[in-house]
């Protein structure tokens, strides 16, 4: 266990809790933070050493020996929030993580009690299969940042944003607050100064609301610029 990339807790199944080819838990060592969305890799075995499972952090759920609620508030000298427990509690903090990848296409469950580490940049970029994109067609969308400081550049392909495999993308928010149509613009900047053959790369923005859409084709309608502005954007 290097001190760069320590063990921050263990892998649990249990009889009402197995892990599955799709998720695991693990119980966190003490003072370690973890918090929701954030990359870990547990150790797998494999027929001829070990492989790594990647998963994100879903939910966190801590737990004690108290039977029920009723159990704390009597510990506690019957609701006296002023005092020392009658009983002291014996607890863990528990993490639930979706799993993403495993960097030798071994996807059995992950066994019990085999260490738990955050993913370093490498290893966010292989649960995001960001290394099997070509460098040449990695265009940076974004930076993941998680609880122990690591970060990493994310990035997307080329040929699924431009073409010929996709030339789509969805970006998802609350409406209103304008970040999607900020995060449009800087992914916009980024296949213009990154992707490859950008000097072939026009760029249309249609604003567009509703019943809009589907007008596209047709003359503008008398006020409809103003309507556009009314909204906060601008019509290009």
């Amino acid at each position: 266990m290097s001190a760069e990339h320590p063990v921050i807790g263990l892998s649990s199944a249990t009889a009402n809790q197995p892990t599955t080819s799709d998720s695991f838990c693990f119980w966190l060592a003490p003072g370690v933070i973890v918090n929701p969305f954030d990359i870990v890799e547990a150790e797998q075995v494999a027929p001829d050493g070990t492989s790594r499972t990647f998963g994100i952090v879903t939910t966190l759920e801590h737990s004690t020996d108290a039977p029920t609620h009723l159990s704390n508030f009597i510990s506690n000298d019957f609701g006296q929030v002023s005092v020392e427990p009658n009983t002291v509690r014996q607890g863990t903090t528990v993490a639930h993580a979706a799993v993403l990848s495993n960097d030798r296409d071994i996807y059995m469950p992950v066994m019990n009690d085999r260490p738990v580490r955050f993913a370093d940049e490498t290893g966010i970029h292989t649960a995001l299969g960001v290394d099997q994109v070509p460098e040449r067609y990695r265009v940076p969308a974004g930076l993941i940042e998680m609880s122990n400081g690591t970060r990493a550049v994310v990035y997307l392909d080329s040929r699924y944003i431009l073409g010929p495999e996709g030339a789509h993308v969805n970006i998802t928010g609350i409406s209103g607050l304008a970040t999607k149509t900020s995060y449009a613009i800087f992914l916009i900047q980024s296949i213009l100064q990154k992707a490859q053959n950008r000097d072939r790369i026009g760029v249309i923005i249609l604003n567009v609301k509703h019943g809009d859409l589907l007008t596209i084709d047709q003359p503008r309608a008398q006020g409809f610029l103003r309507r556009s502005i009314s909204f906060g954007k601008r019509l290009v």
